[in-house]
């Protein structure tokens, strides 16, 4: 599927990681953030769900970026991959990991989104299960630190926290899903979540 808005698309997917940036995370690393003991990410988790709420305020006002169209089979391979990882091995685990998140729909926007407009907890349940998992794992192996100083690949600067996962939040809804979701999207030959992922590689540059 391709053909929806692909400028606006680049630009949102551009805003997306700036604000993923901001708070240094996507959202599924703002929930593992959480099941380490960063309260830092509980800020962002508020933010996140702020702008979710916002976003579903767009929606509800009529927002659309348009009816996407079926595309030529070469669309599905204009994605770049990594020339940098152990093949194989990345080949296997992307191949298990896109599987999985491709046949349960995982998405946190989604499902914070699902659960917002429609009471629908079976997208957000997926990263319930991620938490409590990370939490166990990190409880035994005493990697649990709850606090807002000193935690890796973080900053307390709350504000920008908010902000960043408000913005992550908020142009996630408009496109449909969050980062995880696009790159998921895009590998299955989507060429509206590629157009949205380079906009991300942009907003990331």
């Amino acid at each position: 599927k391709s053909g929806s808005a692909p400028a606006l698309r680049f630009v949102l997917g551009a805003f997306v990681m700036i604000g993923a940036l901001a708070f240094l995370g996507c959202p599924l690393r703002m929930v593992l953030r959480l099941a380490g003991g960063d309260a830092n990410a509980l800020v962002g988790l508020v933010g996140f769900g702020a702008g979710i709420f916002a976003g579903t305020l767009f929606l509800k006002k009529g927002f659309s970026l348009k009816r996407s169209y079926d595309s030529v089979p070469l669309e599905g391979v204009v994605l770049p991959g990594s020339k940098h990882a152990p093949v194989w091995l990345a080949l296997a685990l992307s191949m298990v990991i896109g599987a999985l998140a491709q046949r349960s729909r995982l998405c946190m926007a989604g499902g914070i989104r699902d659960a917002v407009m429609f009471g629908d907890f079976k997208l957000l349940s997926g990263f319930v299960a991620i938490f409590l998992v990370a939490l166990i794992g990190n409880l035994v192996t005493k990697q649990f630190h709850w606090g807002f100083q000193l935690q890796p690949i973080a900053h307390s600067s709350h504000v920008w926290n908010f902000l960043g996962m408000t913005l992550v939040g908020w142009g996630s809804v408009l496109l449909g899903g969050c980062p995880l979701r696009q790159l998921i999207l895009a590998g299955s030959g989507n060429g509206d979540s590629t157009v949205t992922v380079f906009g991300m590689l942009a907003g990331a540059a």
